[in-house]
């Protein structure tokens, strides 16, 4: 029973034969180079692919054919026939290939190969990281420049595992040249030795890789990864179960439904067809496009599924047959994109919704014009291990607090960091994530508001004509626009600035300045939020907030209980927040105007007794920063 337990683990520790398949020739790979998502393909099949699919004028990347995540081309973008050749080559699976080559005793002499001849080899070259056949090891040991390399015999890499080490040399991505050889603790980053003088330089822990490399395997990070990568699996597979499940019930409710809706057409007369006709097509119609939906979400998450099963899978290997390097090296890879891979899972978690469908009938009724309408519900799954937000219902609570001195204090999240402006200081200032500062920039004028353009750059308002346009990155100033109408709170749409100040929102054309039209209000309005061009919400009295669209539905929310509602924001669900400044509570909304509750500042933080001035959400989450008139602290909060 032992026995056959230990060749049963042995079995599937050298069961990765589909990673060593390429996903587009289903053949062995040749020149395996990986994406940054870590799907790996051969460099001809890549090629192709690439090739085949560059549709674009002028193209910047292309898409994962597995994942579909975007790969972004840095060098010869204007040539993508040279973008294969530019990708990393898989040093792990090029040495497991190896090691399947030699175990089997198909590995062929590298020597020979280059010239077209077919023998096996027989050792392994450390040094040059060739194998060769009886001829060529005898001339390598000949060679002066050679003879001292250490040799091998492939024998005794299939015996040892500890060999291992031997095939897992791992070279630079930026120098292709060289090996990677130094190890960045400050970066977490394995580097040779050039990217060690340039770019690691003035790194406090900088070690040797083979000092870095010692007992990863049995490192807790290691550990903790497998765990994360197969906890994350487990997670994906009770999504999709959910959702398939989903699938069958909606469709045996729709054919629940359908027959129904025959059942009852029997009892009616012939001048009814047609009624019994519309409904059906209309339950038809509801099918066809939801379960489109919920099949859409499904490939969505298998699409996910499968590349945390890549990951699991290419690590599984590292920590069974890949070397120390390998293991390192891959680890880091797949760390770094767990942020971004669990940020993706959350947002799609947050967007599925629990289909059900209902129809009402009406027995006896002596006009007939519908025999019945179809409903469609809409609520979150409940999902172990999946944590899911009820904007609705969840409490608020304070994170961490940022202290920064002064009033009029405004703020945004800016991808993953936090970017404040300090009316008093005339400065922009930055935090990371946990609120540490990163950089300051002073400028002339004090900012009373800011908005994001686009991934690298922010735009400032200054009252009362100025709005400064921000590298957030170098924190530098880009340039700076002067316009023709009072500014304070400012938002960015499209190729828009909206600008709000005293009774009126203006949007102003974002490259010259100049006004496009402007709207008149009912009370002051310092602030405007604005997440569409056609949909905005603003201050109209002392009491009231008016939400105007072109495409959604209008409404105006008053109550006693609201005084002063200057700031206003939207969480990813649609729900409308109205910052009471004088009342010192938020009122939520629905995203039709439908009054949900109304939250004290004392609930937050029962220390509050300030008058809340700015409330923004961080795109595609649940965390929200809230500023104050007089005080200069900044609330991190989030709804849980």
């Amino acid at each position: 029973m032992a026995t056959s337990a230990v060749m049963k683990v042995e079995s599937l520790k050298d069961n990765f034969d589909d990673l060593l398949t390429c996903t587009i020739c289903l053949e062995t790979f040749k020149e395996p180079k990986y994406l940054p998502c870590l799907h790996t393909f051969c460099e001809s099949c890549i090629n192709t692919y690439i090739n085949s699919t560059d549709n674009e004028e002028k193209p910047t990347g292309f898409k994962c054919p597995l994942c579909k995540r975007l790969v972004s081309i840095v060098d010869n973008v204007e040539n993508p026939k040279t973008w294969a050749r530019q990708l990393p080559l898989n040093h792990l699976i090029m040495s497991m290939i190896d090691r399947k080559a030699m175990k089997t005793s198909e590995k062929l002499c590298d020597a020979c190969s280059f010239r077209n001849l077919s023998q096996n080899a027989v050792s392994f070259c450390t040094v040059c990281e060739e194998a060769y056949c009886e001829n060529c090891e005898v001339h390598h040991k000949t060679y002066k420049i050679t003879r001292n390399h250490k040799i091998v015999p492939i024998k005794e890499i299939n015996a040892d595992n500890s060999a291992l080490n031997l095939l897992g040399v791992f070279t630079c991505d930026e120098h292709p040249d060289e090996r990677i050889k130094i190890y960045c603790k400050d970066h977490t980053k394995p580097c040779c030795t050039v990217c060690a003088t340039v770019h690691h330089r003035r790194c406090a822990q900088v070690v040797t890789i083979d000092k870095a490399v010692s007992g990863v395997k049995d490192s807790t990070k290691a550990h903790d990864l497998m765990n994360k990568l197969k906890e994350k699996s487990d997670q994906l597979c009770k999504v999709l179960q959910n959702r398939k499940q989903n699938i069958s019930t909606f469709e045996k409710e729709i054919e629940a439904i359908e027959t129904g809706i025959s059942n009852l057409r029997e009892k009616l007369n012939r001048h009814l067809d047609k009624l019994e006709q519309k409904l059906k097509d209309e339950v038809r119609n509801t099918r066809k496009s939801n379960v489109l939906k919920l099949n859409d979400e499904t490939i969505v998450l298998s699409t996910l599924k499968s590349t945390i099963d890549n990951w699991k899978n290419i690590f599984e290997a590292c920590l069974f047959q890949g070397s120390e390097l390998q293991c390192l090296v891959t680890m880091e890879d797949i760390f770094s994109k767990l942020p971004q891979f669990e940020e993706d899972l959350s947002k799609v978690v947050r967007e599925i919704r629990e289909l059900s469908v209902e129809i009402e009938v009406t027995d006896v009724i002596k006009k007939v014009d519908t025999l019945g309408s179809v409903s469609l519900k809409e609520r979150r799954p409940s999902i172990s291990g999946i944590k899911t937000i009820n904007f609705l219902t969840g409490k608020f609570k304070v994170v961490f607090t940022i202290d920064i001195s002064g009033h009029y204090i405004s703020g945004i999240f800016f991808n993953d960091d936090i970017v404040i402006t300090d009316y008093s200081s005339k400065k922009i200032v930055s935090y990371d994530p946990n609120g540490q500062k990163k950089k300051e920039l002073k400028i002339y004028d004090k900012p009373s508001d800011i908005t994001k353009v686009n991934g690298e750059t922010v735009a400032v308002s200054s009252y009362p004509h100025k709005i400064f346009e921000i590298n957030i990155e170098a924190m530098t100033l880009l340039r700076t626009l002067t316009v023709n109408v009072n500014v304070w709170g400012l938002c960015f749409v499209g190729d828009e600035y909206i600008t709000s100040q005293c009774k009126t929102i203006s949007w102003l054309n974002s490259e010259t300045g100049a006004k496009l039209r402007c709207c008149t209000t009912g009370s002051n309005t310092p602030f405007v939020t604005c997440y569409k061009s056609n949909k905005y919400i603003y201050t109209n009295s002392n009491n009231s907030i008016r939400q105007e669209s072109t495409t959604e539905k209008c409404f105006d929310y008053n109550s006693k209980a609201l005084v002063t509602p200057l700031s206003q924001a939207i969480d990813y669900d649609g729900n409308v927040y109205a910052v009471g400044h004088e009342s010192k509570n938020i009122h939520q909304l629905t995203s039709t105007g439908e009054f949900v509750r109304i939250i004290p500042l004392s609930d937050i933080d029962n220390t509050l007794n300030a008058n809340p001035w700015v409330m923004r959400f961080k795109e595609d989450s649940n965390r929200f920063l809230l500023t104050f008139h007089y005080q200069g602290k900044v609330r991190i909060c989030e709804i849980e």
